[in-house]
């Protein structure tokens, strides 16, 4: 309780002067006018660090002040200004957010102290890949339009996962008007980019479209042998039927290849020394492939109501091919000669289907003289994937020396035949209904719920499993009390669920985990409408987690462990955003967070995330004859990660102290067509440890990079 008193105090302390300020906006801006019942959401062109409203947390149309939950979204020009390439470079610029890296391509992201177990696009949840992660996140930015960031437990809309956020990705659009840009890069460790995004009208009266955006990115590493080649197409046509009906169909193919694709560092010596190789360090080899090739059909049909009620049906169909083929070298080397690392040759290969079918309804109603939002909807998701192994024919070639590795010299296997390590079909459905209902002018309340249906067949190595959950009730409530025009304070609870692969001594499977989220805070409209600001306190915590009995079995299966619920990670943080328009031509994100994550008996979890984080970014375009130039920088800081690996001389704990990292950027703009920018990360070309002891090795953050790009839009 010392923590949550403290936290409450500092939460308002901070938020006094916050809601002060919001009482008197600064006139030195335009008004930021907004009309009609459905505000437009679309981030391009607009050049803001903000949108008016979302659908992410309950699936109606909120304003960041109506929406009792801490959201973040980052728009196309924050994707822009930051030359952000991939979904996961993206979600590094989301407050609270932080990576964990496996790996050249196996990157798993967290939230308050959880695990982020799925990703939405354009609404449809789908689930990431977990275990068998050939790159989930590695998708191509040009195609988005924005990103919207709910934290906390979602349960309400995306079924089941941990109480950490979600991610929902939002696709561009056709324009009203033909327009066209063409962008070229170049970069340092030989990148080249290249995109081309085409937005055309298919009727004179400008009710159909077509848009269609194609991406192509290689490049090498500071590390040896790793090289990407990534390749993006996708196309999108959206059409009013009539005037109260549109459709929305496109498709998205994305293929993505890393070469020299491998594990980490060894950072240990034979001895027990640790290990200090350069930055160029290398644990593959020039024959390792990771690649993984999407194609994702989606369609989108919404049709309004005369009497305002919208109703949408939405389905998604995914094919995906994936593929590692690698040498995974553990252990530990021999100090003076680089022998004794152990080896394994792996061949994977894997196919995956995800289908995804909404349906929705909402609108407005009248009780007791007030007029109140409903929102209802079903949504069903399968996914289908398998993935096989395939193993040496005969003795593996030899490894050697590990300090050979600048050299590549081991010698790719003969492989043999192919055969199935785990194939795995997950379902989920899920009705909700929630509603807000305006108390007063200034008292709304948002309740809502889910019925969910989860069941899971897999045979994984030969093991079969099948367990199944029906009429998982998932609750959300949150209330808004608003203090003016421009501020508002809420409390919210929020649930979701987790499956778990763990049975009773009688046999009879453990309730799945339940995640909850509790959440007070604030939030303030600054500066006519041109600047968000929002602070939050949060608790989370997993509830029915299993745990083994020691010695007990389950009755039937001798070796198998029976297992009881107990009280699983609780974390208590802090949450401080300000993102925005300051000033004419000055944009601004700027966030800190504070997640402290522990077991029920008080150990901190969670080590390998950062318990502290902030994340600073803004541009300012000059005036006058200096116009055309807009400069930009950011820095982002971290507390301490550790974790306890083996060592040869037994369990150890290593670790990254506290370290910030700067980002540099400038863009020149000759005329309305022709512009220039010059991205620079890792200004100071600071060295860090992006992961560190994860199968007792590390990765080393990337160096010091400069990338230029020149863009032409007409």
């Amino acid at each position: 309780m010392p923590f949550l008193y403290r936290s409450t105090c500092t939460a308002l302390i901070l938020a006094y002067p916050l809601l002060a300020f919001a009482e008197a906006p600064d006139e030195t801006l335009d008004d930021v006018l907004v009309t009609g019942e459905r505000l437009s959401t679309s981030s391009e062109g607009t050049q803001r660090y903000t949108v008016p409203a979302s659908r992410s947390a309950v699936g109606l149309s909120l304003t960041p002040r109506e929406t009792p939950q801490s959201t973040s979204v980052i728009t196309r020009q924050q994707i822009d200004d930051r030359a952000a390439q991939s979904g996961g470079d993206v979600l590094a610029q989301v407050p609270g957010v932080s990576p964990s890296r496996a790996d050249s391509n196996r990157i798993s992201y967290a939230a308050r102290g959880f695990s982020i177990r799925s990703v939405q696009f354009d609404g449809l949840s789908i689930p990431l890949s977990g275990f068998w992660n050939f790159g989930d996140i590695d998708w191509d930015a040009a195609i988005y339009d924005r990103v919207e960031v709910v934290r906390g437990a979602t349960g309400l809309l995306t079924g089941a996962g941990e109480p950490s956020a979600s991610v929902n990705f939002i696709r561009k659009r056709p324009l009203s008007e033909a327009a066209a840009s063409v962008s070229a890069g170049l970069g340092r460790w030989d990148r080249r980019r290249v995109t081309a995004d085409v937005s055309v009208p298919l009727s004179s009266d400008g009710t159909t479209g077509a848009r269609f955006v194609v991406a192509k990115d290689q490049n090498d590493s500071f590390i040896s042998h790793l090289e990407d080649d990534h390749e993006t197409l996708y196309g999108v046509i959206s059409s009013e039927l009539t005037p109260a009906t549109q459709l929305t169909v496109g498709v998205e193919y994305q293929h993505n290849e890393t070469l020299g694709a491998g594990a980490s560092v060894p950072a240990f010596y034979a001895d027990g020394s640790r290990t200090e190789f350069d930055r160029s360090a290398s644990n593959n080899t020039d024959w390792s492939t990771f690649y993984n090739e999407t194609t994702r059909v989606f369609a989108d049909l919404s049709h309004q109501l005369d009497n305002g009620w919208t109703l949408r049906a939405a389905v998604s169909h995914n094919d995906g091919n994936y593929g590692l083929e690698y040498l995974y070298r553990g252990g530990f080397p021999d100090r003076e000669t680089g022998l004794g690392m152990s080896s394994s040759f792996l061949n994977y290969r894997g196919n995956r289907t995800q289908q995804t079918v909404n349906v929705t309804a909402e609108g407005d109603f009248s009780l007791f003289g007030r007029q109140h939002e409903l929102g209802f909807g079903w949504m069903h998701n399968e996914d289908d994937f398998e993935i096989k192994l395939a193993t040496p024919v005969g003795t593996p070639p030899s490894v050697g020396s590990y300090f050979n590795w600048r050299d590549s010299v081991v010698a790719k296997p003969q492989w043999g035949q192919f055969n199935s390590s785990d194939n795995m079909q997950v379902t989920q459905s899920g009705g909700f209904m929630v509603s807000r209902f305006s108390l007063s002018d200034p008292l709304n309340l948002i309740l809502g719920a889910r019925l969910s249906d989860w069941e899971l067949d897999q045979t994984y190595y030969g093991s079969e499993r099948q367990y199944r959950y029906s009429n998982e009730i998932t609750p959300y409530a949150g209330i808004i009390y608003d203090i003016n025009d421009y501020a508002s304070v809420y409390a919210s609870y929020t649930e979701i669920f987790q499956s778990q692969n763990a049975r009773r001594e009688d046999g009879s499977l453990l309730d799945p985990i339940q995640g909850r989220s509790y959440e007070l805070g604030a939030k303030a409209t600054l500066l006519n409408g041109h600047l968000d600001s929002s602070i939050a306190l949060f608790r989370t915590e997993q509830n029915g987690v299993a745990e083994a009995i020691p010695g007990v079995d389950v009755i039937g299966q001798p070796g198998t462990s029976a297992h009881r619920s107990v009280d699983g990670n609780q974390v208590n943080g802090v949450e401080v955003e300000l993102i925005g328009e300051v000033a004419s031509g000055w944009n601004l994100s700027a966030s800190y967070t504070l997640a402290n994550a522990e077991s029920s008996d008080g150990e901190r979890t969670n080590t390998t995330h950062p318990r502290q984080q902030v994340k600073l970014f803004t541009t300012y375009q000059l005036p006058g004859a200096w116009s055309g130039l807009t400069l930009g920088g950011g820095a982002r800081w971290q507390s301490d990660i550790w974790r306890n690996t083996s060592s040869p001389n037994g369990q150890v704990k290593v670790g990254q102290d506290a370290y910030a990292v700067a980002d540099l950027m400038a863009r020149y703009r000759f005329n309305d067509q022709l512009s220039a920018q010059l991205n620079i990360n890792n200004v100071f070309d600071k060295d860090y440890y992006e992961q560190i002891g994860f199968y007792s090795q590390y990765w080393l953050g990337e160096s010091r990079s400069a990338v230029m790009s020149i863009n032409w839009d007409w």
